[in-house]
């Protein structure tokens, strides 16, 4: 067989006026924007500037939202928007801050108005969840909620309000609440507080006015949500829920009862694994139902010892198959979670003061909120299955060139993008 060897063509290079940017999907992102009426509440919600001079509140704000949308965290990156004239024009700023001036202005955000933000972020979701909720009801009968904390590892010499975690790094302490893929909720906690702190609030003031007494929901969450408050709380307010019990001090009872267990007890549920249904009371609590699952292979090998999973339920009318497979949904939504920070670059907080971090980070939820408005209001439906780095990198960085027509701006997409299916079905549906 012969070899082919690549054989790059010498190509000359030289520069061109046309008016081109890399962030063609900014025009979607702006659309989507303007629906939500989401630069004006900006402008509204946080008034900082005492000048006029430079790029506004609304347009600092925005500017960070945008770039954030793609991908683009870090606040040098608002030098390259600021010198994008295109970007600019389809987002529709004036004047675009550089990363500097960002930076002071993060620097003078209080309490409040990192509230205020967090508002604004309060508002998108009661308007996009409608949306998501009947989606998700539809494909699975019910709608996935997912809490969760993640530790954002900094360096505590240089960070407001870092302290040690559990594992003895300097941190601080994400809390994210999702319904669906939609990040509906965010508190960016100091480091060294508890890794389950304030989910009651959020809960309340966050998911709850989103769900409708009628809508079935599902709860999941990770063994720190192992608390009796916490259940109480979900079924005061009939969601269903799953909580896995991985501490071997809550483990113990609960296998304890498997003692002399008959082998008909136990259901097959594929992949080398089999489950049954036990029940315990916990000290103070009810009497509670819990899912075990017992491997007995990895892969062809034989386990010398069979390893347990221990899974906390609230329904004892489903097979425990079907448990079991709510319950590992709770993968997909870590990777949820594992979205905004790895995609839109969220694992490195830019500013020493705490309450800059905090307002930087109420603008990273809005970001992922504006991303899932385009996925599900100008997208075909079968593109919600994909995530968020799917949507940046096929959909919001995409070369395109503005035009100017007599009184008309045209936006031309390149007929080779991978994604040509979506920017012209998002086009049909912005006509």
């Amino acid at each position: 067989m012969s070899k082919i060897i690549p054989n790059p063509p010498k190509i000359e290079i030289d520069f061109t006026d046309a008016r081109l940017t890399g962030q063609g999907g900014w025009a979607l992102l702006a659309r989507a924007g303007r629906e939500l009426d989401l630069p004006r509440r900006l402008s509204e919600a946080v008034r900082l500037k005492r000048r006029d001079r430079g790029a506004s509140d609304g347009e600092m704000l925005w500017s960070l939202v945008a770039s954030l949308s793609a991908g683009n965290s870090a606040l040098s990156d608002l030098d390259a928007l600021r010198v994008d004239p295109v970007g600019c024009e389809l987002l529709g700023l004036r004047r675009a801050p550089s990363g500097r001036r960002l930076g002071e202005y993060l620097s003078r955000f209080g309490a409040a108005g990192v509230d205020a933000l967090q508002g604004v972020a309060r508002d998108l979701s009661r308007q996009l969840a409608p949306t998501v909720v009947a989606h998700e009801v539809g494909e699975r009968g019910y709608v996935p909620v997912f809490v969760d904390g993640s530790a954002i590892e900094v360096d505590g010499a240089l960070f407001e309000s870092a302290g040690k975690g559990y594992d003895g790094t300097m941190q601080y302490w994400l809390h994210g609440v999702f319904v669906g893929p939609l990040w509906v909720s965010g508190r960016l906690h100091p480091g060294g507080v508890g890794v389950t702190r304030g989910w009651r609030e959020q809960l309340e003031s966050d998911v709850a006015p989103l769900l409708a007494d009628a809508t079935p929901v599902w709860v999941c969450a990770d063994n720190a949500y192992y608390q009796g408050d916490f259940v109480r709380f979900c079924a005061e307010r009939g969601w269903d829920y799953s909580v896995s019990v991985t501490h071997a001090v809550y483990r113990r009872p609960i296998l304890e009862v498997l003692e002399g267990l008959d082998e008909s007890a136990w259901e097959d549920i594929g992949m080398g694994e089999s489950a049954t249904r036990v029940r315990h009371r916990p000290a103070s609590w009810k009497t509670q139902d819990y899912v075990v699952v017992r491997r007995l292979y990895d892969g062809p090998q034989l386990r010398l010892t069979p390893a347990y999973t221990v899974i906390l339920v609230s329904r004892d009318d489903l097979d425990v198959a079907e448990l079991v497979r709510r319950h590992r949904g709770k993968q997909g939504h870590e990777n949820a979670f594992k979205g905004p920070l790895i995609d839109l670059d969220l694992h490195h907080p830019p500013c020493r003061r705490f309450l800059a971090n905090q307002a930087f980070y109420a603008c990273g939820q809005i970001a992922q909120l504006l991303l899932r408005a385009v996925q599900y209001e100008l997208l075909p439906v079968a593109a919600r299955t994909h995530g968020l780095r799917t949507l940046i990198r096929h959909l919001i960085r995409t070369v395109a060139r503005l035009v100017h027509t007599g009184r008309r701006r045209r936006l031309d997409f390149a007929k080779s993008n991978f994604r040509l299916d979506w920017l012209l079905f998002a086009t049909r549906q912005l006509e």
